[in-house]
């Protein structure tokens, strides 16, 4: 967890106007693409995002919280579940989970939404590669030799292909750097 996060906390906590709106800055819109992607509208994503901030608000007024991830891991994660509640009485399912065990936020489901977010981050950057990138590391990531590697993308040596690797991995890694939730993970 990181010091902006605890900081977030804390304006949350004494309901420091400012600290919230840069919390409604910095998080709505990433909540808001979860909840688009997955069905919802823009107002969707407010009301879940504004669920979100009371739950975690109720959570962490009480004795023994502790934030061991980042805020936005933490909204994030609360904003699935909700949304995904909402969709389940939206298809008139029954909810499977007891709310007490809903927005309990233990390390493995903590470490499972930061997975996830990471793969997320790096398959939008791999996405923004070239395809002559993506087929080459595809090829790399399947553990595919050089020499074959070279055969199948029509180089003419072993050693552009491994040149061609570095620079894909390169641009790679540049790209996943550059994603504004990388820096929220990586603290």
């Amino acid at each position: 967890m990181n010091k902006d996060s605890q900081d977030l906390l804390e304006a949350l906590l004494a309901g420091d106007n400012e600290g919230i709106r840069k919390i409604y800055r910095l998080y709505l819109s990433r909540a808001a693409n979860l909840i688009t992607r997955n069905g919802g509208n823009a107002d969707d994503a407010k009301d879940i995002f504004q669920e979100a901030l009371i739950i975690i608000y109720e959570k962490a007024s009480k004795p023994g919280f502790s934030l061991n991830s980042s805020l936005y891991t933490l909204i994030y994660g609360i904003c699935r579940n909700l949304w995904g509640n909402r969709l389940q009485k939206k298809s008139n399912s029954n909810v499977t989970f007891s709310e007490d065990d809903k927005y309990r936020f233990d390390h493995d489901i903590e470490k499972s939404i930061e997975e996830a977010e990471e793969n997320r981050v790096f398959w939008d950057a791999f996405g923004q590669l070239g395809e002559d990138c993506q087929k080459l590391m595809r090829l790399f990531f399947d553990k595919t030799r050089m020499e074959k590697i070279a055969e199948l993308m029509g180089y003419g040596s072993v050693s552009y292909a491994k040149k061609r690797k570095f620079q894909c991995k390169e641009r790679l890694v540049s790209l996943i750097k550059a994603d504004g939730r990388f820096q929220e993970l990586k603290l």
